[in-house]
């Protein structure tokens, strides 16, 4: 893929946030996720007949295309995610979808802001081995296919594709970069092989704990701290 290509249908990459089956949401949550994925499906389907992933899918920081989302680009992202469909490789030629994307929420964490959806992916036969590998770690990172109309220079606010300066080179000190203004559209996002946003898998149970306890929940994890932590849920790769 070219410049222009990239510059016209992007590829930005997150990764998986690791939501097991072992340990799929229940009570309210879990209630409030069947509700939104039945919005999705023809007939009402109940709870064991799927799993859901939750996945960061992009953010706002410089990634190794020197492109980045503004965090009004990513706004838009988040708005239009729902509904869209979970692809392997961007593969929009050869392949179907593997999932769904029914709900998406902003996470912020120190300066980065990602766009963090959810997806249900079917518990079928063809899908034994997707589902085992994401649960695995094996497929892990994720991107997003979208469209946007405006590269901007972060030197000189020009289009990037009209002015002198090159992304990745530094002017007077200053590294040039492009944002990635005008999303038009979120076409699909996809397991990918290899991504570059350096995002790192959690569960749902660490994600509520740093959530919760903020610094505190650092030290609660690395000591080990087990009061109503069940640490069979509370790993990541670091």
């Amino acid at each position: 893929m070219g410049m222009l290509e990239k510059l016209c249908f992007g590829e930005r990459w997150g990764e998986v946030v690791n939501n097991n089956s072992a340990f799929s949401p229940a009570g309210q949550e879990g209630e409030t996720d069947l509700t939104e994925i039945n919005r999705y499906t023809l007939r009402p389907l109940t709870a064991d007949e799927y799993v859901v992933f939750t996945l960061d899918l992009c953010h706002n920081q410089i990634d190794r295309h020197f492109s980045c989302f503004p965090e009004d680009e990513l706004e838009v992202i988040h708005k239009k995610v729902p509904g869209r469909p979970l692809m392997e490789r961007h593969d929009l030629q050869g392949s179907l979808p593997r999932g769904t994307f029914f709900h998406s929420t902003l996470y912020r964490q120190g300066d980065i802001l990602s766009v963090r959806p959810k997806v249900y992916v079917l518990r079928l036969e063809e899908n034994r081995n997707f589902i085992a590998n994401i649960e695995g770690g094996i497929y892990r990172e994720t991107s997003i296919g979208f469209s946007f109309s405006f590269p901007e220079c972060s030197i000189c606010n020009r289009d990037i594709r009209r002015c002198i300066h090159v992304p990745g080179e530094k002017y007077e000190g200053s590294l040039c970069y492009y944002r990635m203004r005008g999303v038009q559209d979120v076409l699909e996002g996809s397991v990918v092989a290899c991504g570059s946003q350096g995002t790192s898998f959690v569960s749902e149970v660490r994600t509520h704990i740093l959530n919760t306890f903020g610094e505190k929940g650092w030290f609660m994890l690395r000591r080990g701290y087990s009061e109503g932590i069940d640490k069979s849920k509370a790993w990541c790769m670091e």
